[in-house]
This record gives structure tokens, sequence and C-alpha cells, in this order.
């Protein structure tokens, strides 16, 4: 069975990693390497390094600027980029915004939507244990709103013990004053569904939502249309494409309430004396300027392609059977502590992520060990806004896996482990 960009859709339940990993040349060069650090980045198909090489090499212009035919070409190219993107989540193609990755889009609700619309006495609801992107810009547009004159509230809910968010600490913190939540779709060290459509109907229908896709996009299905929420953010390096391009999906509800992020070229702007007017018939012309990654954006279209062409239940029935598999293994080992998530939950579901750690022993330390086998792995703070008190308490592996990885991954990886921890 081939795993290539020419391939009919594959609708099988069980496809073949190992061929899949062909269409990686990375791996080719790198035979022994196991990569399980795909939470961070993943690795790119040569359909994706051909589209970057073709453009540098063979029509390296500037998008839409010029009337030659490169630069209209590539406009076009951008466009149909974009309508891709559009379908890969089920959204129209007019609310789909492209960003340098996650960290920008969800800097940029912030921005364009909080700043303008959040007034005084409004609540933000939000997860000290999710993403630092996620997290932290809602901090900074409290400062911002506070030298306006605008004090806005922020609360937080936690983690339930298993991993996915304490709905009972979300009720509590829900008011009549609650104007925004902002959740993970799969978080990013825990590894569950978040369980977004049951939030919704927690806070109403009229609490905005923010949902950052990251760990989910490329893992799982993302539907705009199913999704009850206002943006969607996520990043193309972590669905195989390059770095530097992303994408914010708005819902067409919030249409009249974005302002924009950044000003210059490709706005459609009309000088007053006083003041300006932004023309713009879509998100896009509203939120885009300056030149863009135009070798990424491109990269990002044929990174959906290349997902479409396996098939978005195949690579989730494939990472899900491999985390639940990982776990079942991880079991067998002594002294080991789960971080909440399937590991804890005992759940027989997964979305490529399980995180732990052993007792009397550095997981540092022991990422360092697994790297002299060519096994790639992370630990740290993953990224997670932490208290002093906290940090101490976090120390923990996080193993992230995508359709390359397969059980002889795993059963390696876990001999290894053996041989560290026994």
């Amino acid at each position: 069975m081939q795993c290539s960009i020419d391939s009919n859709k594959q609708t099988e339940v069980g496809f073949d990693a190992k061929t899949c990993k062909a269409d990686f040349p990375l791996f080719a060069k790198h035979p022994d390497l196991i990569y399980f650090d795909n939470a961070a980045t993943t690795q790119k198909p040569q359909v994706v390094l051909d589209a970057i090489s073709d453009y540098y090499q063979n029509q390296c212009a500037n998008a839409g600027r010029a009337s030659y035919s490169w630069s209209s070409q590539l406009e076009s190219a951008i466009n149909d980029s974009r309508k891709k993107l559009a379908d890969f989540i089920s959204a129209d193609r007019e609310q789909v915004v492209f960003t340098s990755g996650a960290t920008e889009s969800l800097n940029m609700v912030t921005y364009a939507w909080a700043l303008h619309n959040l007034q005084d006495g409004d609540e933000v609801l939000l997860c000290p244990k999710d993403h630092k992107s996620a997290v932290l810009p809602w901090y900074n547009v409290q400062a911002l709103l506070k030298e306006q004159g605008k004090a806005i509230v922020i609360k937080h809910f936690d983690i339930h013990e298993v991993g996915d968010y304490d709905l009972k600490s979300i009720k509590e913190a829900l008011s009549d004053k609650t104007r925004v939540i902002a959740l993970a779709h799969v978080h990013h060290v825990f590894g569950l569904d978040m369980e977004v459509t049951e939030i919704r109907q927690i806070v109403g229908p009229d609490v905005v939502i923010s949902l950052d896709a990251s760990q989910s996009v490329g893992h799982t299905e993302v539907n705009a249309e199913l999704l009850p929420v206002d943006f969607i953010s996520f990043s193309g390096h972590k669905m195989f494409a390059a770095p530097g391009v992303g994408v914010l999906y708005i819902n067409p509800r919030l249409n009249g309430q974005i302002k924009p992020f950044k000003l210059g070229g490709k706005s459609k702007a009309s000088l007053g004396q006083d003041q300006y007017t932004i023309k713009h018939d879509n998100m896009a012309e509203l939120l885009e300027s300056g030149t863009q990654n135009i070798p990424a954006i491109l990269s990002l279209a044929k990174a959906a392609d290349y997902i479409d062409s396996i098939g978005i239940d195949n690579i989730e029935s494939h990472i899900s059977e491999l985390t639940v598999y990982l776990w079942q293994r991880l079991k067998e080992l002594p002294g080991i502590e789960f971080a909440p998530g399937i590991g804890i939950c005992g759940c027989f579901h997964g979305w490529g992520i399980l995180s732990f750690r052993f007792e009397q022993l550095s997981s540092s330390d022991l990422s360092f060990a697994l790297d002299e086998d060519k096994i790639f792995v992370r630990s740290g703070d993953h990224c997670t806004y932490l208290s002093e008190q906290a940090e101490s308490q976090d120390d923990f592996i996080r193993v992230s896996m995508h359709l390359y990885n397969d059980k002889d991954d795993v059963d390696q990886f876990v001999d290894v482990l053996a041989s560290c921890t026994g």
C-alpha cells in the first residue's frame, strides 16, 4: 500500500506506517532515529519539501505585487492554498487567515478581537496548565486594557486528575460576566480530547470560545462546522508543513467585531484627513499584510493534500492504537509515574501523546540518555506556564507520535528505558 500524494485516499482501518515513513526523506538519512517529539514539530514528506524547493528554485517572486506572470501565479496559488485549508477544516475560505503559526493566531485573537470588544468587568476563563501561547496573550491584553482604564478579570479553571478539563471548576468559575473561555482541543502534555462540545453546553451560546487545535490538526478531524467555537488556531509545522505558517479560523458571527491586527503592504486603506478606513471582503484582507511566508503557505496546502491522501480516520486510528500500545508497554516498567492522560484514565483511545517520569530519576537526564540511542523525546516544562512551586512537580518526559511511528519504535524505546531504569 502506497502512502503518497498521488495515491487514492485510503479507507482501510490499518495502513503500513513503514511505507508511509518512506515518504519522509529524513528517515532514509537517519534510519536509526526514533522520533517521538511530534507535538513540537513533525518531519516533512517529500511533497512538502518539493513545494518549498520549487518556489525557491523555479518561481521565486512576491505574490500579487506585480503584473508579471510569476507574481500573479503565486497569488493564485496562495488563494488555492487558502481554499485547500478551508476545505481541510470544513470552513468558508472567507473566514480563514494565514498567520506565522499558532502563537500568532492565538495572539491575533486578543489583538484583533479582545482588545476592541472586552469591557470593564468582563471575565476571561483559562487553564494555566495549557500551552503558554494560549495563556499568556490574555494576560497581555489584560495589561493593555488596564492602560485604557478597563479592568478585565482572568479566572482559572483546572485539569481533572485524569487529564481533561475539570468541568466542575469551569462551572464554579463561570458567571454572568464571563465573556471568553480559552481551550485546547487536545492537550499538549496530557494528550486527551478536552470535551469542547460539552464545555460549550456549560458556558452557553454567548461566551466566545478560542480553541487551540495545534495538537489535534493532522491527528484527528478538526471541523469548523461541528466544533462549537469562535476561533480555531493551529500551526502548519505540526501537520507536516514548513515552519512559519499557521491558520486562524474566525466564526462569521464575529466578523463585525474584528479589527486590523497589523497594517502595511496589501492593506486596502483609504486615508482621510484624520482617519483611515480598511476595505475588505474577507478576513484575510483585514488581517493579513506584508509579504507572507509564501513557500510555507504552499507547503501547508501540500501537507493537507498529503493527510487527505492517507485519510484522517486512518491516521487517528493508527495513532490511537499506538498510544494504547505504548501505555500498555510502559506499565511493565517499575517505578514509572504517569502524568494525567491515558496513563491515568486508562481509556482505550489516544491522540499520540503520553507523559511520564520515574521515581528518583531526572527526566532531563533520561532524555539525554535516550538521545544517545537516537530516541528523541521531550522533557522540561513543555511550554506550560507554571508557578515556582509547580516547576519541580512537572518534570515529565513526553512521547508524541505520528503516522510514521510504529510498534517496533515503541518496543525499542521501552527496551532502552528498561536498561536505563533497571
